[in-house]
C-alpha cells in the first residue's frame, strides 16, 4: 500500500509539472508540434525503460485477447495533452488542475460504481457521496476566492 501511495503522490507531482510544461510548449510551438514532441520524447523514454526493465512483459501473445478498446490508450493520451494544455493556458495551472482532479475523481467513481473497463464494482455509500459533495464545494470556494 505504501508503494501505491508513493506512486500516486509522484503521479500528482509529475502531472502538475507536465501540465504546465505542455501548456508553455504549446504556446511556443503550437499544439500539434508540442504534442508530437511530448509523445516522441515519451516514446523514447518508454523504449529505454522497456529495454532495460521490461524483459518479457510485452509480447504479441500478451496483446492477444486484450479488449480492443484498450488499444486506444495512445489516442486518449493525445486528447489528455490537448485538454490539459488548453485548460492550463486558459485558466492557469492551479485552477485547471483542481478542475481536472475533481473531474477525474467523479469519473473514476462512476467507473468504479458501474464496474466499467474491468473494475470491480463498488457500492456508492453515503460517506462517498458526502466526500464528493465536500470536494465539489471546496473547488467552488477555491474558484470563487480571489
Amino acid at each position: 500500500m505504501i508503494r501505491g501511495v508513493f506512486f500516486a503522490i509522484a503521479a500528482g507531482i509529475v502531472i502538475a509539472m507536465q501540465s504546465v510544461f505542455s501548456a508553455r510548449l504549446g504556446e511556443k510551438i503550437g499544439f500539434f508540434g508540442s504534442n508530437f514532441f511530448i509523445h516522441g520524447t515519451g516514446f523514447l523514454l518508454a523504449s529505454v525503460l522497456l529495454f532495460f526493465f521490461g524483459k518479457g512483459e510485452m509480447t504479441l501473445e500478451s496483446l492477444k485477447g486484450l479488449n480492443p478498446l484498450y488499444y486506444t490508450a495512445g489516442f486518449i493520451g493525445v486528447l489528455i495533452i490537448l485538454s490539459i494544455s488548453q485548460g492550463v493556458s486558459s485558466l492557469g495551472a492551479s485552477r485547471a488542475i483542481v478542475i481536472i482532479v475533481v473531474t477525474q475523481i467523479v469519473f473514476a467513481l462512476i467507473i468504479s460504481v458501474a464496474g466499467l473497463f474491468g473494475e470491480l464494482p463498488i457500492d456508492l455509500t453515503p460517506s462517498k457521496v458526502i466526500g464528493l459533495f465536500l470536494m465539489l464545494s471546496g473547488v467552488l470556494i477555491y474558484q470563487l476566492a480571489k
